[in-house]
């Protein structure tokens, strides 16, 4: 028993304290938001300026998976819920997660058209991909489809009928 306890008190841990140093390509902060995109660029350009579309802003909800600090609703100007757009963010060039959800149904132009404007307006700080995402993005809209495309995830779903586009990280 003593020769155990004058062991542990004499002898060090084996190995370094220092933590290991992250690969270059490891995730870091910024990656958790969509690059090129800012909340004016979707809300006012975009929903308001373009679509005459009507906004309200919220604090984020601390238990979403986005954990994001704001969040932004955008309905058509008839008020009648059917189509919306969530942006969530931390800043208003800090944008998390762009969602938009259309309640009338699959396989309708309106929706298909809101998914694919929706994703052209994420990609406008990004000229050479907005073609490929959009088409993407009308290609699938009545799918449960998800791709990436310059390190952007976009996941088209069927209930509810929406199309969510987040960082792929």
């Amino acid at each position: 028993m003593l020769g155990g306890v004058t062991g542990l008190v004499t002898t060090g841990v084996p190995g370094s304290t220092t933590p290991p140093a992250f690969a270059a390509d490891f995730p870091g902060g910024d990656q958790q938001y969509l690059p090129s995109v800012t909340l004016a660029m979707i809300v006012d350009d975009w929903m308001k300026k373009a679509n005459s579309w009507k906004c309200t802003q919220e604090a984020g909800d601390p238990d979403a998976w986005s954990r994001a600090k704001q969040r932004t609703t955008c309905e058509p100007p008839d008020g009648r819920g059917d189509m919306y757009v969530d942006i969530e963010y931390d800043a208003p060039d800090k944008v998390k997660v762009v969602e938009a959800t259309c309640r009338l149904g699959n396989y309708t132009r309106a929706c298909t058209t809101l998914f694919s404007t929706m994703a052209d307006a994420v990609f406008i700080g990004r000229p050479k991909l907005r073609k490929s995402v959009a088409a993407w993005a009308k290609k699938n809209a009545d799918s449960e489809r998800h791709t990436i495309i310059g390190g952007v995830r976009l996941q088209a779903n069927l209930e509810p009928h929406g199309l969510r586009i987040t960082p792929e990280v």
